[in-house]
């Protein structure tokens, strides 16, 4: 993905060597996350095989659910600001026009 974008952007092999860096990060801080909510699902499955149904359960899992949202939104948009550092404005302008479609 790194190598796509950074074609796309001009990107020097320094920049791209900080992009790789700061995804690796991102998805190495975000496989956890993504574990998590595999494992709520599962818990979810098991909440609505109960003959009775445990909203206060269930309501539990959808905030937990709703705070891994917030922390999965937050490390996106640190790792979208630490390689826009890494850009110059003329890279974020055709970065943004990139994906602008």
């Amino acid at each position: 993905m790194v190598e796509h974008l950074a074609w796309a952007i001009d990107a020097t092999p320094e920049q791209k060597q900080k992009l790789t860096v700061i995804a690796e990060g991102m998805a190495n801080d975000l496989i956890p996350v993504h574990e998590k909510m595999r494992a709520a699902k599962g818990r979810i499955v098991e909440l609505l095989k109960q003959p009775k149904t445990d909203r206060a359960a269930l309501e539990s899992l959808r905030a937990e659910h709703i705070a891994l949202a917030d922390d999965v939104s937050k490390r996106i948009s640190q790792g979208l600001a630490d390689a826009a550092d890494v850009l110059t404005p003329a890279q974020r302008a055709k970065l943004a026009q990139h994906w602008a479609f």
